[in-house]
């Protein structure tokens, strides 16, 4: 089809864009259902090469197909604001649109006029992309991605990540400005290797391609000696090309001339709009422009228009940009070193007035800005002050980019006469400062950067609050710090350099106390340690580290067994934080109270908070908070063996918010409880590898490399694992880890027995040590959660391991795992099956275990099925497995053979949601997971195989 546009193709261009249209082709002809990535189209070159010229004749090829398209463009500069050239892009769409009233719901915030942008979630701006996508395929691109923020950069992760519509991503790049380091560089690294990934680089266009390029834009042949000094000079840049032949006398000495050539001809008004507005980025705001330029309205009106006129400024949607990014830096370069310090100083006195109100997300996005342009005009007391605003407002805010902001104020404090009395801060304070914004991003090895340089920074005889401040930091950390003294030292010291008299950095220091101690599961000295930070604080009159304080005397409570004191003591320091408006503190604390519940069987109210404190997450712009919220669901729904649920659940809402090192967690969960070790086993060791693993065993993630040994039946690492595992725990005050590791260790032993292998004595001591520790502490308060189950479970194993039958042991541990989830309930339940059929009660005992077979069989825990027909074939019980008639859709769980019904007769996704309820995005995911199970590659065959099964199954039928 290439040569219906050969009348708008950018010359030299035919063969880059032969590639892109056949990537457009497939992202068009791509099943919603596959789960392929959206595709990705990233032009690069050098300034001037033609990639926005090539993008708008994909926009055209775009259009031919029926695929909407719209663009975002990128800045270079910090506005703060985070999502801004999608909002851009998506919002500019939806505008045009022709009938805006038939917005998929969850685009139709991006019509409403004046929304504020701090609505622009991550996720919201997924759901709305793909919906758009859902209601008619598109093409959205991204101009100037090397000036991309973090926030872009992970919304273009996370499409390629999660999105499932017809959308091609199209971004593109100055290659020069992309380094090794450059934070873009891993980016296009992972959207590279996506399956539908074309990456293109534009050159210089050949002396034929100047010659063509020159023709259209004259109207006429120019002799080839022109052509050939015009391909020289331009080095067959198109922009080059174009604006030397636009030169009104012949060829200049250099191109900068030649642009400046343009704003020459202006009245002075409209010179000094494009002066102040290259110092500004591509992109003019106009309003904010007005006030720099302090002109009146009607001059700065006039002067705007002959800007616009003369061709400088161009619209884009609804503000105006430069018409090429050369030409602001032509401007912008032609400047005195002295009138671009003015000019910058103009923004920051314009945007000091704007920084004095406004919400939340104005003080961020204004104060970016600002610490920018009083940066840049060299006036350091108000680019010190300004970074340390932008820094606390970022943290406010949730962005990690705040810390760029502390370390800016860093760096000019020796530059700042009296620094401390300006931001009330010692110089110690904004390495922590930028350490603590950094803290769950998943960037330890800058993490560790900055608290290593706030202890090279602290004076011998300085302030002892600024060292304890300084201590309590590095003591609070995930991992001890390299090249620093161990945490534990350091918490000693900054609770030393505090004092005795109550003090925030007294009460700071011992809530990093009770942190570290949690962390090595002496949990009553935890306790001990939050309640008296408690009291510190209360004292201090430090109220806003209460929530903090009161959520470390939960955590440690909740390990001790005090699990509804613990319930109790979350809800107070989640109103407590609520009531301080620190919104990421009270959803952090909103997550774990799901948790929590969750585990106290409250499972009704622990899902409505996760949900909702996930809503409101995603409401407040805070990608990692909605993930985390998501995890308690997702945990919940593999429990209960909603397998597809939860892997749905997963990559919309954790996916893109989550921290890189906890990518595998999930999906080692869901890979386990459908029975595949083998990948499991992969993800985990990966995982185990990378230096964000833990370096001892614990309770948080070695249970799932025990369950994945279990399943794979090696046996040798089973028993080691669990022993290494034992040993680490088994200093612990905490009864629930105890029952966890009881559990753990006398399953280890019974499989180890069932496969003919001894268990080491040490193991089987430290089995019955924690058992009997976990038994003689069994209170009410934890008599109804989880760990209970985890007890009674032990307590089975250890019954028969001793020769019993431990027929009323399973009883009992299926009674209390049944409340927590039906893939939960399986494997005591297959035991108990076990216990009753060599115990002497086959009735019982096949009824029991026919029963948990078809469970297992219906949620798809194809391990325990597996091992159900092992006990099955083992005893002579017939199952359903053994028909000689099984057919292709026996394949399928019941949930996916109601979905094919539907899809038989013909429905798309989004028919199918509604005849069953659910989801367009779960149908979607459904339908891809039915085509690989029955071996096709589209709905049609699927669907001829569910109407000829169905026919055979009717002639079969009897009468």
């Amino acid at each position: 089809m290439l040569g219906a546009f050969e009348g708008d193709a950018p010359v030299g261009r035919r063969e880059e864009l032969g590639m892109s249209e056949e990537l457009l082709r497939a992202t068009l002809n791509e099943p919603v259902s596959g789960g392929q990535s959206v595709g990705v189209l990233v032009v690069g070159g050098d300034a001037g090469i033609g990639k926005t010229t090539f993008m708008q004749a994909m926009a055209s090829r775009a259009g031919a197909y029926g695929m909407g398209f719209t663009m975002g463009h990128c800045l270079d500069i910090a506005l703060g604001l985070p999502f801004g050239p999608v909002l851009e892009a998506l919002r500019a769409y939806v505008r045009h649109l022709p009938e805006r009233a038939a917005l998929p719901p969850p685009a139709a915030w991006l019509a409403t006029p004046g929304t504020h942008a701090e609505g622009a979630s991550l996720q919201r701006l997924l759901a709305a992309t793909e919906a758009l996508a859902d209601a008619g395929p598109l093409m959205l691109v991204l101009e100037d991605v090397h000036w991309a923020d973090q926030s872009v950069r992970d919304w273009a992760l996370a499409m390629v990540r999660t999105c499932r519509g017809r959308v091609l991503l199209g971004l593109t790049v100055r290659t020069e400005e992309v380094h090794r380091d450059h934070p873009l560089s891993p980016v296009l690294l992972e959207l590279g290797n996506s399956p539908r990934a074309l990456r293109l680089e534009l050159h210089g266009l050949d002396d034929d391609s100047v010659a063509e390029l020159a023709r259209r834009r004259t109207g006429r042949d120019l002799q080839r000696v022109t052509v050939e000094a015009l391909a020289r000079r331009s080095e067959g840049n198109p922009l080059y090309v174009t604006e030397l032949l636009d030169a009104e006398e012949g060829i200049p000495a250099t191109l900068n001339a030649l642009l400046l050539r343009r704003t020459d001809r202006l009245p002075d008004d409209a010179k000094h709009l494009c002066r102040l507005a290259s110092v500004a980025g591509d992109i003019v705001d106009v309003e904010l422009l007005e006030d720099a330029s302090e002109l009146e309205p009607d001059r700065f009106a006039s002067a705007l228009r002959e800007v616009i006129d003369g061709n400088i400024f161009v619209r884009r949607a609804d503000m105006f940009s430069f018409r090429h990014a050369l030409l602001r830096e032509a401007i912008h370069d032609d400047l005195l070193p002295r009138a671009r310090v003015d000019l910058h100083a103009s923004f920051a006195r314009a945007l000091r007035v704007r920084l004095e109100g406004g919400s939340s997300t104005e003080r961020w996005e204004y104060g970016a800005a600002l610490a920018h342009h009083a940066y840049a005009a060299h006036e350091l007391d108000l680019a010190f002050e300004a970074s340390v605003s932008a820094g606390l407002a970022g943290t406010q805010y949730g962005a990690a980019a705040a810390a760029d902001y502390f370390e800016r104020a860093l760096e000019l404090w020796d530059r700042v006469p009296e620094a401390a009395r300006r931001c009330f801060l010692a110089k110690t304070d904004l390495p922590v400062l930028a350490a603590g914004a950094l803290a769950n991003e998943g960037v330890r090895d800058r993490v560790h950067g900055l608290l290593r340089r706030a202890v090279e920074l602290l004076p011998t005889d300085g302030d002892p609050l600024a060292a304890s401040r300084v201590y309590t930091a590095v003591g609070q950390e995930w991992a001890d710090v390299p090249g620093v003294l161990d945490r534990a030292e350091a918490l000693d010291r900054a609770i030393a350099f505090a004092g005795t008299a109550p003090s925030r950095e007294l009460a700071e220091a011992l809530i990093a106390g009770s942190f570290h101690t949690f962390l090595c599961s002496k949990f009553g000295a935890a306790l001990s340690l939050a309640e008296r930070a408690h009291e510190v604080a209360r004292e201090a009159g430090a109220t806003d580290l209460i929530p903090e304080a009161t959520w470390e005397r939960s955590g440690a409570m909740w390990c001790l067994g005090r699990c509804d004191e613990a319930i109790e003591a979350n809800e107070i320091a989640l109103r407590a934080a609520q009531h301080a408006d620190q919104t990421g503190t009270a959803l952090e604390i909103a997550g774990e109270l799901s948790y929590n519940l969750l585990c106290r069987g409250r499972i009704a109210e622990g899902l409505q908070l996760a949900r909702r404190t996930r809503t409101e997450a995603q409401q407040a712009g805070l990608p990692r908070l909605v993930a985390f919220a998501a995890e308690q669901e997702v945990e919940w729904l593999i429990q209960n063996g909603q397998f597809t649920e939860a892997s749905d659940l997963y990559e919309s809402a954790c996916l893109p918010g989550i921290p890189a090192y906890r990518r595998t967690w999930i999906p080692v969960m869901v890979l386990l409880a459908r029975g595949d070790s083998a990948a499991a086993l992969t993800l985990e060791r990966r995982w185990l590898e990378s230096h964000e693993s833990p370096t001892k065993p614990n309770l948080a993630h070695t249970p799932r490399l025990i369950q994945a040994y279990e399943q794979a039946g090696d046996i040798r690492q089973l028993l080691s694992v669990t022993e290494s595992l034992l040993g680490e725990v088994s200093a612990t005050d905490s009864p629930i880890e105890l029952a966890q590791a009881a559990r753990l260790g006398f399953t280890a032993q019974a499989r180890a027995a069932d496969a003919g292998h001894d268990a080491s004595a040490y193991l089987l001591r430290l089995s019955e040590t924690a058992f009997a520790y976990a038994h003689d502490h069994l209170t009410p308060q934890w008599a109804d959660t989880c760990y209970h189950a985890d007890l009674a479970i032990a307590a089975a194993h250890r019954a028969r391991l001793a020769g019993r039958p431990a027929i009323g042991e399973w009883h009992q541990a299926l009674y209390l795992a049944e409340q927590f989830g039906r893939h939960t309930a399986l494997g005591p339940h297959l035991e108990l099956a076990r216990a009753l059929l060599t115990g002497g009660h086959r009735d019982d005992g096949k009824e029991q275990l026919v029963r948990l077979w078809h469970t297992a069989h219906a949620i798809g825990a194809g391990w325990l099925e597996q091992q159900a027909a092992l006990s099955a074939r083992k005893h002579r019980v017939p199952l359903p497995l053994a028909r000689s008639d099984a057919g292709p859709l026996d394949r399928l769980t019941p949930r996916e053979q109601e979905v094919l019904e539907v899809l038989a007769t013909g429905a798309t996704d989004r028919a199918i949601a509604a005849a069953l309820f659910i989801t367009e995005k779960t149908a979607s995911a459904h339908v891809g997971r039915i085509l690989t199970k029955l071996g096709v590659t589209n709905r049609g065959q699927a669907a001829a195989i569910a109407r000829t099964t169905h026919a055979k199954a009717t002639t079969d039928s009897p009468g």
